[in-house]
């Protein structure tokens, strides 16, 4: 029973239904206050008018206004009790007025008080009366003070019930009408909540309300990019799947062929050695896997640190003493041209990551002989440009953006790799907004054609 009003104080519905209700109430409250008090006003005016009328349409000379009418004079003053409405007409020097307003002082009181309109007490009365003087004789018009208020009060009553009695069905009206505006949002929650968990088709906005649309649109592309994000992570496992299963495959057989009973030594020796190189490789598909899938959650998590600074040299010192090995092999030469006080906003890990990708692919895909340059260029902007050249066989331009895909590999291409070297790259540069940039290097191959340069371009801030 708690989590009722719990839903109903957190619902945007039932919010907007009891501030209008309030303010409608409210309204009206205030409506029918200044009503009845405008009617009542008006009311009052106008038998003030009706009195001045009679007391200009009489004839002072007139008889009966020195006598007395014989009715019963002794009428009560509560409301509820009155009789009809009546008025009292007589000039000021009438025997009679004293008996009329029950009062021995009355007519001594109203000979001193001037013409026009007044509010006139006796001994248990209250009059409105109204003296004009017309031939010489004074006329007084007189009018009880309760006829008059309860006349007023019904006049202004019949303006406030009609308010009274519709604001109900206002207060339904607006509850129904903020319900049927709220259809839409429970029609399309109530479809997400049908849909099966694999549907992401975007949800239709043609007859959504403006203010929500927004939120809709925002929704489908949420829905887009996830659907995107399933896409890829559907082909980066099919893609590893079977990267894996080759070398799997390749192993099982030549482990198979130990069973061999007329094998030979010195091939139990080449099996093993191929079996060695095999796993080998897979050790390495599967540290890139990791390392590419590391990546990626980093960057959907957006675990940036702020404030992080690596000093380039050390890092890359340690990183060429990991390679060389792997370029001495080859006889490739290896240069580094290079400040020793340049730091780079990024974590050391996702620095060292970066360039032992870059740079493994400079050694393996350069021939032997080859040439290998590290070196920086301070552009504009506080921008600074680290760039790997190599003398290798370079990538067309055609090729350029499709090598950062996962597992694409250039035709033609003899090389063992795995395909997710520049993949890893793109993912971290991205992840930290480094710009990344392939052209010609200026280093010439044998056939005199450019090698590749690898660009990455940071932002320094110089403060």
């Amino acid at each position: 029973m708690a989590s009722r009003p719990t839903r109903i104080v957190s619902s945007l519905q039932w919010r907007l239904l009891l501030v209008l209700t309030i303010l409608v109430t409210f309204i009206a409250i205030i409506g029918d206050i200044l009503a009845y008090q405008t009617a009542f006003r008006e009311t009052q005016d106008l038998q003030d008018t009706q009195l001045e009328q009679i007391a200009h349409l009489l004839d002072p000379r007139s008889s009966i206004l020195r006598r007395d009418t014989q009715e019963d004079l002794n009428f009560p003053e509560s409301a509820r009790t009155l009789p009809k409405p009546r008025v009292l007409a007589q000039t000021l020097d009438s025997p009679y007025l004293n008996i009329l307003m029950g009062d021995d002082n009355a007519v001594q009181n109203l000979q001193q008080l001037p013409d026009g309109f007044h509010n006139f007490t006796t001994v248990a009365r209250h009059w409105r009366v109204y003296i004009l003087t017309r031939e010489h004789q004074r006329i007084i018009v007189a009018q009880r003070t309760a006829y008059r208020n309860h006349i007023a009060k019904d006049s202004a009553l019949s303006v406030v019930w009609p308010f009274l009695i519709l604001m109900p069905i206002l207060w339904l009206f607006t509850a129904i009408w903020i319900r049927r505006l709220f259809r839409a949002t429970q029609e399309m929650s109530t479809e997400l909540t049908a849909r099966n968990a694999n549907d992401l088709s975007p949800l239709d906005t043609k007859h959504v309300p403006t203010e929500i649309r927004p939120f809709i649109t925002a929704l489908n592309r949420l829905f887009s990019q996830l659907q995107a994000a399933i896409e890829h992570d559907k082909k980066f496992i099919s893609h590893a799947a079977h990267e894996l299963r080759t070398p799997i495959t390749a192993l099982t057989i030549q482990i198979g062929r130990f069973d061999e009973p007329d094998l030979t030594i010195q091939e139990q020796h080449k099996l093993i050695r191929q079996i060695k190189a095999g796993i080998a490789r897979t050790e390495q598909l599967l540290t890139q896997l990791l390392s590419m899938a590391r990546a990626q959650h980093q960057q959907q998590q957006h675990l940036v640190p702020n404030n992080v600074h690596t000093a380039l040299m050390p890092l890359l010192r340690n990183l060429i003493a990991e390679l060389l090995p792997l370029a001495e092999q080859k006889q490739q030469n290896l240069s580094v041209d290079i400040s020793e006080y340049i730091r780079l906003p990024i974590s050391s890990n996702d620095l060292h990551t970066i360039l032992k990708n870059i740079l493994a692919n400079a050694i393996k895909y350069t021939p032997a002989n080859g040439h290998i340059c590290i070196h920086t260029r301070q552009n504009a902007n506080n921008q600074l440009t680290l760039w790997i050249e190599d003398s290798g066989y370079g990538i067309a331009e055609t090729e350029r953006k499709l090598v950062f895909e996962p597992f694409y590999r250039i035709l033609g291409n003899n090389e063992n790799g795995s395909g997710l070297g520049l993949a890893i790259v793109k993912t971290l540069c991205d992840q930290w907004q480094i710009a990344i940039e392939l052209a010609d290097s200026s280093l010439k191959n044998s056939e005199q054609k450019p090698g590749l340069a690898v660009g990455l371009i940071f932002r320094i801030n110089n403060t």
